[in-house]
């Protein structure tokens, strides 16, 4: 009894050392490598929200899956500097390399204002602008304005996050603008007239329409009581008369009205 209680324990034994192995290696397989390269010492990584540690960090072993990774910015206390943050995939016996690109809010303000800000030729916005850029890009900022010089920045050369410009007049241009600027100036005070004139117009028209529409009221009471043939004629012709002017001036009334709001949204383009 005692031999086969002896046995059987050696077996469990062969058994769970047999199948260690093969554990530890479907452990394994289920790993997957995290390498974070940073341009700065000391960034805080954290991962779901559970710190990492400070860089420069060891390759790291995690399990395979989907995982939310912030960083720091080295510079927190700094305003408008921005904390890095993306979602990344691990996958198992693979190594993910993360480099995070931190990014800074940069204000622009400009002399004049309402200059255009393109980042590699795309349009961001009208001065005075905020904008969060990646302080170590080289892309380049261009700053437009008609009648003055372009002025170019490269990113990864701003130094202070409130930038102001004195934008320099470009003379051809400047006189172009200007010019351009004068003739859409008298092209909405001509609108303008033209549309105070039509609004004039229309009170004259309607107060013209009242008055033959009364006119053609009067001779037509007058025809329903005349007393001779002549006199009934003379007044249902007098009504017919005032009849077709008040049609006329309603007419005259309300293409006078549609041109005269014409006109003033033409002024206001």
């Amino acid at each position: 009894m005692f031999f086969r209680h002896l046995m059987c324990a050696l077996i469990v034994c062969c058994v769970l050392a047999l199948s260690l192995p093969d554990a530890q290696g479907q452990q394994a397989d289920s790993l997957g490598f995290l390498k974070i390269e940073t341009d700065s010492l000391r960034v805080h990584i954290l991962l779901n929200q559970k710190s990492l540690g400070y860089t420069p960090l060891p390759i790291i072993a995690i399990p395979a899956g989907k995982y939310q990774i912030t960083a720091s910015h080295p510079n927190p206390y700094v305003w408008g500097n921005l904390d890095w943050q993306d979602s990344i995939l691990v996958v198992a016996n693979d190594t993910l390399t993360i480099r995070p690109h931190f990014k800074s809010i940069v204000t622009i303000r400009t002399i004049p204002f309402d200059a255009g800000v393109y980042l590699n030729g795309e349009l961001l916005g009208y001065t005075p602008l905020a904008i969060p850029l990646n302080s170590t890009s080289d892309q380049l900022l261009s700053i437009k304005k008609d009648g003055f010089q372009e002025q170019l920045i490269r990113v990864s050369e701003l130094k202070d996050p409130s930038l102001v410009l004195h934008l320099v007049r470009n003379q051809a241009n400047w006189e172009l603008a200007q010019a351009s600027y004068q003739h859409q100036r008298l092209t909405k005070k001509y609108y303008r007239t033209i549309s105070y004139g039509l609004w004039g117009l229309s009170i004259i028209t309607g107060l013209s329409t009242v008055y033959f529409k009364d006119r053609a009221d009067d001779y037509y009471q007058q025809y329903l009581v005349s007393g001779s043939l002549q006199l009934m004629n003379r007044n249902y012709n007098n009504a017919r008369r005032y009849d077709r002017y008040t049609y006329i001036s309603l007419a005259t009334l309300q293409a006078c009205f549609g041109l005269s709001f014409y006109f003033l949204l033409k002024s206001l383009d």
